[in-house]
This record gives structure tokens, sequence and C-alpha cells, in this order.
């Protein structure tokens, strides 16, 4: 219900919260030298699962099986969101299976790099989303006071290739990394975070809230939804989004996943009671413009004779 709005903004709120221009204005990136493991004392490239002196217990292995549970669930949920805004209807993708063999990918990187002690493989939203809208090209010839639309994407490899070279490159081009000012990175990261919320209807909506309703643009959830319940169904996912995002700040950040999973009981059961179906369609649907079977009232009124 609000996953492909959370990530961006968490990025927007570090950026503007936890960190302050004049703390890092003068700061460099943190670069580290060389390519080494994390304590080279200890446990080399490969992980022992028993442990290195054996003093893991097997029952341990099953105890791990709760935290493991927790980055399932955020990881599948970051791959799922990313998939969902990506690849939605309105980009018209021609080769959207490929997808599926990126989740195929980040499976097997997440279980190998386990072995190794390397970090897990994310989904890397607001960068995914970025690079998607570099390759979107929207349509020149539109009617006076009518947005663009997506004409076409761009789909190729060679520029998510060239995506992963630059990053392996950081190996070898530490001295140059360390030149970055951390107000720089910070920028480019709040420049990404705005540019990932373009298109994505809960911003959208979220503008609505400060706009007379004349103003509102010709969308399918403003003209099949009353304007009073579209704003219910705003505030309720702003509640949300506040509620995610202050256990996420907090020392109970590690029920974070739970928390996020009960969005979708809240969807099924509290929000189909107050919205219906039509309205969830319009406001929570997959597609940006749902279609629905119209029927004239007038010609089905059985006329007298």
């Amino acid at each position: 219900m609000i996953g492909d709005f959370g990530v961006p903004i968490a990025i927007l709120v570090m950026v503007l919260v936890d960190y302050s221009i004049e703390d890092t204005y003068t700061q460099k990136l943190s670069v580290p030298s060389g390519f080494s493991v994390t304590s080279p004392d200890k446990r080399g490239w490969i992980i022992n699962p028993l442990g290195s002196d054996g003093e893991f217990p097997i029952w341990m292995m099953f105890a791990c099986c709760l935290p493991a549970l927790l980055v399932f669930i955020l990881i599948f949920m970051e791959t799922q969101i990313t998939t969902l805004i990506v690849s939605k209807k309105e980009r018209m993708l021609v080769k959207g299976s490929g997808f599926h063999l990126d989740l195929l990918l980040i499976v097997v990187l997440g279980g190998s790099s386990a072995l190794f002690g390397l970090p897990w493989m994310p989904a890397a939203t607001v960068r995914s989303v970025t690079h998607v809208n570099a390759l979107t090209v929207m349509s020149k010839a539109v009617a006076p006071g009518d947005k663009p639309r997506i004409q076409e994407v761009k789909e190729q490899r060679v520029t998510g290739l060239l995506v992963a070279v630059m990053v392996g490159m950081s190996i070898v081009i530490g001295d140059l990394l360390r030149q970055i000012p951390l107000a720089v990175l910070f920028g480019i990261f709040l420049y990404m975070g705005v540019m990932s919320l373009n298109g994505i209807q809960l911003t959208e909506r979220m503008m609505l809230l400060l706009m007379p309703p004349k103003y509102h643009p010709d969308h399918t959830y403003v003209r099949k939804v009353r304007t009073w319940r579209m704003h219910l169904f705003t505030c309720i996912q702003m509640v949300c989004l506040v509620v995610l995002w202050s256990v996420m700040s907090t020392q109970a950040s590690l029920a974070f996943p739970f928390v996020l999973i009960l969005t979708v009981p809240i969807k099924m059961f509290v929000l189909r009671r107050i919205f219906n179906e039509r309205e969830m369609a319009c406001l929570d649907g997959d597609d940006a413009e749902p279609k629905f079977d119209e029927h004239d009232e007038y010609s089905e009124m059985h006329m007298p004779v």
C-alpha cells in the first residue's frame, strides 16, 4: 500500500534530518584502502557455519531463522516494490520478463554472499527507478494542457553493465573517491530521491491536498473517486507511513519488517470495509488506468409502454 513511497522518503529524511550541511561540508567520503576481509585474524574469506572453534551449537542455527526471516522480508519487499514501480503498465515494457532473471540473480548472489560474509544484494530502489527514468522517452506531440506520456523505454543491458563496472572500479580509485565531500554525495541522494517520487500516485495525491478541486488533474482516481474520499485514503496512507518511520527510527527497528507486513491485512480487511472495489482499483490498483464496465442507468430503466 505504501511500499512504493517508503524507500525514497526514507532517503530524503535521512539526508534532511540525520545529517546537516554544516557538518558534512568539510567532511570527505570515507573509503577503505584495498580489498580485504573485515577481521583477517578471525574468519578468512569463507565463513564456517559451525564457527571457528566449534562454539556454535546446532540449536543456534534454528534460532537464526527469526532474524533470517526479517532479512528475507526486507530484501523481498524492496525487490518486489522496485519491480512494481519499474514495470508499471504505462511504461509499456517489451522485455519485462528480464526482471525474473534479475530476481534469480539476487537470490543466487544473496546465498553466495552469506558464505563469504559479503553484504546481501539489494534492489537499490532509488537507483533503479532513476536508471529507468533516464531511459524513458516521453512523447513530444501532446495536446495543449495535457501532460507528456511515456512513449517507450530504451530497454537494454549496456547501461546496467556500465553501472556495475563503475561500482567495481571503486576498489581501484579509492584515492579519487576520498576527495568527494559528503555534502555532494548527500546532494546526489537528495536529487535521486526527489526524482524517484515523480509518477508515484501517493505523491500526486499528497499534492492534491493543498490544491483546490477545480485545479485537480484529469486522473482516474480524481474522476472516479469523490474528492473527500480520495483525501481520506491519502491521509490513511500518510498515517501508516508515519508509523513505519517511527518504528524504523527507534530501538524497535528490528520489528520494522513485521510492521510493514501489517499493512497487508490493513488493506485487505480495514480499507476494503471503508472503500468499495471501484475506489480501491483507482486509488491502490496495479493499473494506472483501470477499466470499468460503464452502465447507462437511463437506457437500462424499464419504460412504461
